[in-house]
C-alpha cells in the first residue's frame, strides 16, 4: 500500500514537472519572434557601420589635405563602389601590418644580437678612424648622420651608412626545398635553364650564367679584383608614395642597408620628405643633397664617390630617376636655347659666322621645366637600380582610381594636384618630351629594372614601358620580371633576414649590374 502511494505521488510529480517545463519552453518561444525582430537588425546595422566607418576612417586620415574644392570642409566617400575598393585596400593593410611588424621587430633584434656577438674582422677592410673606439654598431654602420640643414619643421635632412663587410661575410640564401632545383652538374645537360622565380618567358645561358647562385659557395664581393678599398655605393630611397597612416622612413629599411652591405657595398638609406609635409619640389631637393653630401663625405666611410648607383622602389624609383632627369633635360634645354639664339643671330645678318645647322624646336611642357634645388650640384650617378618604378604618373593615377584609392594615394597631390603639374613631374612625360633635344651622354647609360608580376599596386607595365623609353636615349637597360613577386616583395625580398627563394637571383641581377657598369 506504502509503495503504490509513492509511486502515485512520482507520477503526479513528473506530470507536474514536465507540464511546467513545457509551460516555460513556450513561453520563452513566445519571445524568439521579438528578439530576432531586434537581433538581426542590430547585427545588420552593426555590419554596415563597421564597413562604413573603416573608408571613413581612412579619408579621415588620408584625404583631408588638399580635398577637392567641391567637397566642401569635410571630404568623405559615400559611393558604395567606392566603399568596398577602400575597404579592400585597408582590410589589405592591416592584415600586412598585424604580420609584418612582429616579424620586422622579431628580425631586427635578432640581426642586432647577431651582429653583436660577432667578432671584431677588420683584416679586409679598415675601419674609419670616426668608427674606432665607439659602440658596438658603429663598426656596421653610423646612424642619423645630418646630409643638409633643415629647410622646414618635419623635412627630412638625415641619412644611415652601412659599411661594405669582409667578402667572407657575404652568402647568398639557398634555394628552398620546394623550389624548382637546378640539375647538379647544368653544364653536362641542357646548355638553358628556365629560372624557377623569373618570369617563364626569360632563359639564362647556363655557359655565361655565374654557377656560386647554385651551390653553396658565398657570393664575392663585387670588385674583388680591384686593388681599391674603396666599395661601390648603393643610395637607397623608400617608395615615397607608400598609402597609409604610417609613413615611411629610413630607419625602416636600415635592413635593406645592411643587406648591401654584406655583399660588399657600401649601402646610404637617407630620409627623403614625405606628403603632407613637402611635395615633389622638396622630394627632389633632398635627393640631389643627399647625393651631393654622398659624393663628398662618402670616402670617408670606405666608399667610392665615382661609383654611384641610386637603387629606388616604387614611386622612390621615379623620385631617383626624374631628379638625374629633370637635371640633364633643363642643361640640355639651356644648350638648345643658346644655339638656337646664335642660330638666329647668325640668320640675321649679326654674325660673320655661316649657319651650321636650324635650330630645334623646345615643346613648352619643357621649357617651363626647371630644377629643384638648383643651388645643389649633382654629382655623376654610375646606373640605377629601380625596383617597382612608376614611369607614367597620369596612367598610375588613373590606375589608382579604377581601385577608387586615388583619394587616400599621395601620389597625385603630392606631385601636383592639376594635369599640368602631374605631367611636368611624370618622368615618361618629360623623357618622351625633351627626346629631340636631350643631350644622351649626360644621362646614366646603364638602368636595371626590376618587377613583380603579381604588383597590383603599380602595374607590369610601367617597367616595361619605362625600358622602352630608356633604351631609345642609347641606355643598356635590363628589364626582369618575377611571376612570384608582389609591388612590396620585391624590396622586403632585399631586407637581411627576410630573404627567400627570390632573394639569390636579386642580388645576382644586381651583382652583375654593377661589375658590367663599372
Amino acid at each position: 500500500m506504502t509503495a503504490a502511494l509513492w509511486l502515485s505521488i512520482a507520477a503526479c510529480g513528473a506530470i507536474v514537472s514536465t507540464t511546467a517545463v513545457s509551460t516555460a519552453f513556450w513561453a520563452f518561444m513566445v519571445f524568439v519572434p521579438l528578439v530576432n525582430i531586434i537581433a538581426i537588425p542590430s547585427l545588420i546595422g552593426s555590419v554596415l557601420l563597421l564597413v562604413h566607418s573603416l573608408p571613413f576612417a581612412a579619408y579621415l586620415l588620408l584625404a583631408q589635405t588638399d580635398a577637392p574644392k567641391h567637397k566642401g570642409s569635410l571630404f568623405l566617400p559615400f559611393s558604395p563602389s567606392r566603399h568596398l575598393g577602400v575597404l579592400v585596400a585597408v582590410s589589405s593593410y592591416l592584415r600586412a601590418v598585424v604580420t609584418l611588424a612582429p616579424k620586422f621587430a622579431l628580425i631586427a633584434f635578432g640581426t642586432a644580437w647577431k651582429l653583436w656577438r660577432a667578432p671584431l674582422r677588420g683584416d679586409v677592410y679598415q675601419l674609419p678612424e670616426l668608427a674606432k673606439g665607439g659602440w658596438w654598431w658603429e663598426r656596421y654602420a653610423s646612424f642619423g648622420i645630418q646630409y643638409q640643414d633643415p629647410r622646414q619643421p618635419g623635412g627630412a635632412y638625415k641619412l644611415d651608412i652601412f659599411r661594405a663587410q669582409p667578402s667572407d661575410w657575404h652568402s647568398t640564401p639557398a634555394l628552398s626545398p620546394d623550389s624548382t632545383s637546378p640539375p647538379s652538374s647544368p653544364r653536362s645537360n641542357t646548355s638553358f635553364v628556365t629560372l624557377p622565380d623569373v618570369d617563364p618567358g626569360s632563359r639564362a645561358d647556363l655557359n655565361e650564367f655565374p654557377q656560386h647562385i647554385w651551390s653553396e659557395v658565398p657570393m664575392g664581393s663585387p670588385m674583388e679584383e680591384e686593388s681599391s678599398d674603396l666599395r661601390p655605393v648603393v643610395v637607397f630611397l623608400y617608395d615615397v608614395g607608400m598609402m597609409g597612416p604610417i609613413r615611411p622612413r629610413r630607419w625602416m629599411f636600415g635592413l635593406t642597408g645592411l643587406l648591401f652591405a654584406q655583399q660588399g657595398y657600401v649601402g646610404v638609406v637617407p630620409d627623403i620628405t614625405t606628403y603632407p609635409t613637402g611635395q615633389m619640389e622638396d622630394m627632389v631637393a633632398d635627393v640631389r643633397a643627399a647625393l651631393a653630401w654622398v659624393n663628398k663625405e662618402i670616402r670617408n666611410y670606405g666608399g667610392d664617390p665615382s661609383r654611384i648607383y641610386l637603387c629606388g622602389h616604387g614611386l622612390g624609383a621615379h623620385l631617383g630617376m626624374y631628379t638625374i632627369t629633370q637635371d640633364v633635360v633643363v642643361h640640355s634645354r639651356d644648350q638648345v636655347e643658346l644655339h638656337n639664339a646664335a642660330v638666329g643671330w647668325a640668320g640675321m645678318g649679326c654674325t660673320k659666322g655661316p649657319v651650321t645647322s636650324a635650330g630645334r624646336d623646345i615643346p613648352n611642357g619643357v621649357r617651363a621645366l626647371r630644377v629643384y634645388g638648383q643651388e645643389i650640384e649633382l654629382p655623376p650617378v654610375k646606373g640605377v637600380i629601380l625596383l617597382s618604378p612608376v614611369a607614367d604618373v597620369i596612367k598610375q593615377v588613373r590606375h589608382e582610381a579604377k581601385c577608387w584609392l586615388e583619394h587616400v594615394s599621395p601620389l597625385r597631390r603630392s606631385l601636383g594636384s592639376s594635369q599640368t603639374r602631374c605631367m611636368r613631374h611624370s618622368l615618361g612625360h618629360i623623357l618622351f618630351a625633351a627626346k629631340d633635344i636631350v643631350d644622351a651622354d649626360l644621362l646614366p647609360h646603364s638602368a636595371l629594372i626590376l618587377h613583380g608580376k603579381r604588383n597590383q599596386l603599380v602595374p607590369e607595365w610601367q617597367g616595361t614601358w619605362l625600358a622602352e623609353l630608356l633604351r631609345g636615349f642609347d641606355f643598356h637597360v635590363t628589364l626582369r620580371t618575377y611571376a612570384r613577386l608582389g609591388h612590396f616583395d620585391v624590396v622586403t625580398n632585399l631586407m637581411a633576414g627576410f630573404e627567400s627563394r627570390s632573394t639569390a637571383f636579386l642580388l645576382e641581377e644586381i651583382r652583375s649590374f654593377i661589375e658590367c657598369s663599372d
